[in-house]
């Protein structure tokens, strides 16, 4: 579910790998998510962290037929999972490392809490970044929002959440989100800019 690699410079990158999901998320992934989180933040090496998609799209958003359809998992293990939602988007608020996340294709919904707690979001110009959530008859969740208010102007919120069109690159950029827009694979300019970051930490 996740494809983590480590590289020189005390650079780890964090890989959402569901691509047959588009890389929406789920149950396995919140929790292997929580973990790689947890490690990454006890461990003094990992200076900078990348995060980005496998398979051509960064995140679709929550997978809510696995994390709500209690007909395929036991109740338990949904509530465990819907609370470690909360607990890693509240550890990668407060990680020491530097964050710089890179976005391909599909970045909707529960995507973006992680884009609002990066330092820096390169976007390849076939990234489309959004909150789709009113296509589907109801409004992003709470903490989705609040997370994206953090990183984007109010009326782009207000905009992207009130009529659920995808936001080109340029456009998630003029309001905020994002921090370059690139030709060809960002993850690319992701890694280089994460290690000038972690290069100039002082610990």
């Amino acid at each position: 579910m996740l494809r983590i690699d480590d590289h020189a410079g005390g650079i780890r990158s964090i890989g959402l790998d569901r691509a047959a999901k588009r890389n929406a998320i789920g149950v396995e992934l919140t929790l292997a998510m929580e973990a790689a989180l947890l490690a990454a933040r006890a461990d003094p090496a990992v200076r900078a962290l990348v995060f980005h998609g496998i398979g051509g799209n960064f995140c679709a958003g929550m997978d809510m037929k696995d994390f709500f359809d209690s007909s395929t998992r036991p109740p338990d293990q949904l509530a465990r999972a819907r609370s470690a939602t909360e607990h890693w988007r509240r550890l990668l608020r407060e990680l020491p490392q530097a964050i710089v996340t890179a976005v391909q294709g599909y970045c909707f919904g529960a995507a973006l809490p992680i884009l609002a707690a990066s330092d820096a979001v390169i976007a390849g110009r076939d990234a489309r970044i959004g909150l789709p959530e009113i296509n589907f008859g109801f409004v992003p969740g709470a903490q989705i929002v609040k997370a994206a208010v953090h990183a984007m102007a109010p009326r782009g919120i207000a905009y992207a959440a009130l009529t659920g069109r995808p936001l080109a690159p340029e456009r998630a950029q003029a309001w905020g989100l994002v921090t370059e827009v690139v030709d060809g694979d960002p993850l690319e300019r992701a890694l280089a800019l994460a290690g000038s970051l972690a290069a100039a930490r002082r610990d």
